[in-house]
């Protein structure tokens, strides 16, 4: 697997949404996730269920990304981006038409892009060797 789409593996909570210049209100994406699974990403909690191939360049400037959607209303389409990957954030700016990449991190009126900040979810803690998990009640 390529070293960058490995970085990116597990589940990513999407925590800022901006569609075409607005920001919807919390409750729209509140619970939206992101979900990659070797170069497989399902999209939950976004209005529908959005599965897909997704490849990375990360030697572009800024680096780039297609997700080819293979499932869901998107199905057939590919849309093209760009992101910056900080330890466990995610930031992603995305032409939602099928369009060519943007250039910026930034949406506009009617520009068709969607810009996203993801924080990676932590994964379960380990259980110390020999002992149960402490349940709280």
């Amino acid at each position: 697997m390529d070293e960058e789409l490995e970085k990116l593996q597990g589940e990513w909570a999407v925590a800022f949404l901006e569609v075409d210049g607005l920001t919807p209100a919390w409750n729209v994406f509140a619970g939206a996730k992101i979900v990659i699974e070797g170069d497989h990403f399902t999209s939950l909690g976004m209005g529908a269920p959005y599965e897909g191939i997704l490849e990375v360049d990360a030697s572009a400037v800024p680096k780039a990304f297609r997700m080819k959607f293979t499932a869901g209303p998107e199905k057939g389409n590919t849309n093209h981006g760009i992101y910056e990957l900080d330890g466990d954030r995610w930031r992603i700016c995305l032409s939602m038409t099928g369009g060519a990449a943007p250039t910026e991190f930034a949406t506009s009126p009617g520009s068709g892009r969607a810009l996203e900040t993801l924080n990676r979810e932590p994964k379960g803690l380990p259980v110390p060797e020999g002992k149960p998990p402490v349940i709280l009640e």
